[in-house]
């Protein structure tokens, strides 16, 4: 079994990444690159995180593919007025589960798997699960929800994930002050109508930015082709 493993730099998706294989999934591994508006060492973390999880399953085939994602994330601030800034995260995840889906069928993957937590981030809550989804028919596997984040991180520790997980950098530096964490279809569905050409055509050709790299890899071969 195939699946697309969202691989952000942070503490949880590795750890994420690491069930999903001890439960029989071949990982893609897939980092949405958000340049500009990442910070600096997101890509020399998400390296390292992906070279160890090789590491530590050499048993099975592992790929880093790293897809563009800044100008889905423009077009988003850009479409948006005035207090429905607040539901950029939301948006952005949605784009990023399209995407992601895209991606999956491309490769024979059957599912997305991420590295969510309940109520860890906005768009990690109850009313925001099934949105971020909800414009995409791709099983989506969360294998942390149950978990709590203490928990996440004794898995993170064990198996070698946590020192470069903590490494500085982030992916996304465009998070509103005040992000949605209660969405609504009926007040989400009428602007994703409005920019959801835009936004579907740009995904598209971020589909077509993705770059593949066989594990391990140096960062240096990385960003000699990823625009930081």
């Amino acid at each position: 079994m195939k699946a697309v493993c969202f691989l952000s730099g942070g503490i949880d998706s590795p750890v994420a990444t690491e069930i999903a294989i001890k439960n029989g999934f071949q990982p893609l591994l897939l980092h949405y690159h958000n340049y500009p508006f990442h910070s600096p060492g997101t890509l020399e973390k998400v390296v390292a995180l992906a070279n160890q999880i090789a590491a530590r399953n050499k048993h099975i085939p592992i790929s880093l593919s790293i897809m563009t994602h800044g100008r889905t994330q423009e077009n988003i601030l850009n479409g948006l007025k005035g207090r429905e800034i607040q539901q950029t995260c939301l948006f952005c995840r949605m784009q990023m589960f399209y995407k992601g889906q895209m991606f999956a069928k491309l490769r024979g993957a059957d599912a997305i798997i991420t590295g969510e937590i309940m109520g860890e981030q906005a768009s990690q809550t109850l009313d925001n699960l099934p949105i971020v989804t909800s414009k995409t028919d791709i099983l989506a596997l969360r294998p942390l929800i149950g978990y709590n984040k203490e928990e996440v991180v004794s898995l993170s520790k064990k198996w070698g994930y946590y020192d470069l997980s903590i490494l500085p950098g982030g992916c996304c530096s465009v998070n509103p002050k005040y992000p949605e964490t209660r969405g609504k279809r009926e007040i989400l569905d009428p602007i994703y109508n409005r920019i959801q050409n835009q936004l579907k055509s740009i995904s598209e050709t971020e589909l077509d930015s993705v770059v593949d790299f066989n594990l391990p890899v140096s960062l240096k071969k990385v960003l000699d082709v990823i625009e930081t």
